[in-house]
């Protein structure tokens, strides 16, 4: 029998990571901190369908290099999107995707859960999109401001 983790996943075997992290971290960190929880529970990081995580890091610098090396889209979610029932950022963004699996797991920075994908879950309908350019925004107003 060949192992989960070596195996071409099922097409229904998808899941959502969902993140936390301060303005300390860096992607480096939430990438390692995703791939462990992946790795923890056996899965292969082509099962994520969808990273998420709360409205207030839209600008964050992180979020595309995150989504763009597991090639998955970065989802943004605010707190109506999410359940008060749940405590914490990262599950309560993954339990909004569907099932928690494997709640919070913390690096020094950054916290990530991750949950199935229910039935009839869609990326379009979980949370709103990165805008690339409120991703790169931070970084241009700090080059624009430089000076000469």
């Amino acid at each position: 029998m060949t192992a989960r983790f070596g195996a071409i996943p099922a097409p229904t075997d998808r899941f959502v990571a969902g993140i936390g992290f301060a303005s300390a971290a860096s992607a480096g960190e939430i990438i390692a901190l995703i791939r462990a929880c992946l790795a923890e529970l056996n899965l292969h990081p082509s099962q994520l369908a969808a990273i998420g995580t709360h409205m207030r890091k839209a600008t964050s610098p992180l979020l595309l290099p995150v989504a763009l090396y597991f090639a998955v889209p970065m989802r943004l979610l605010d707190d109506a999107d999410l359940s008060g029932d749940v405590p914490g950022v990262a599950d309560a963004v993954a339990a909004m995707a569907g099932p928690v699996r494997l709640h919070k797991r913390k690096s020094d920075y950054a916290t990530c859960a991750i949950s199935d994908c229910a039935p009839g879950f869609s990326v379009a309908s979980f949370g709103q999109p990165v805008s690339a350019n409120a991703s790169i925004a931070p970084s241009t107003l700090l080059t624009s401001s430089a000076g000469p």
